[in-house]
């Protein structure tokens, strides 16, 4: 693993607790993470920095959508537009894909064990582990 995926890793693993705990993703981990993403890229070089920067903002315009129908929070694209500055954007979209597929499964576990319909989801654990299965090279 390298020293920004830990980074990364780092971010989103502080995003999942005050998610679990506080029921909120604080900026505190997200801007400096999308700033880290960011900045790594830029030292990439000009090929790496606008990866990024499109990256992020395809995340933003895929997502906009969903936040507006109220499938996800505000906090929800944010972490995932910082999620992006740290990959391609074809890991991007697998990322995006894999996160709902799991925050699905994880909703019809719920579903069935409480029986609870109302019950929102966390969406930070997908995310995190969404991006473990990219990253990681599972996908």
């Amino acid at each position: 693993m390298s020293f920004i995926q830990a980074v990364l890793f780092t971010f989103l693993s502080g995003a999942v607790f005050t998610d679990l705990y506080k029921d909120k993703i604080y900026n505190f981990w997200v801007i400096p993470g999308l700033l880290i993403g960011i900045i790594s890229a830029a030292f990439g070089g000009f090929q790496s920095f606008t990866a990024s920067i499109s990256a992020v903002g395809i995340t933003f315009i895929i997502l906009l959508p969903v936040y507006l129908l109220k499938g996800i929070a505000a906090g929800d694209v944010k972490l995932f537009m910082a999620t992006a500055a740290f990959m391609s954007l074809q890991d991007t979209f697998s990322c995006i894909l894999l996160s709902f597929l799991i925050a699905g499964l994880i909703s019809l576990v719920i579903m069935i064990i409480k029986r609870n319909k109302k019950k929102t989801i966390h969406f930070a654990v997908p995310v995190l582990i969404s991006a473990l299965f990219v990253i990681g090279g599972a996908l």
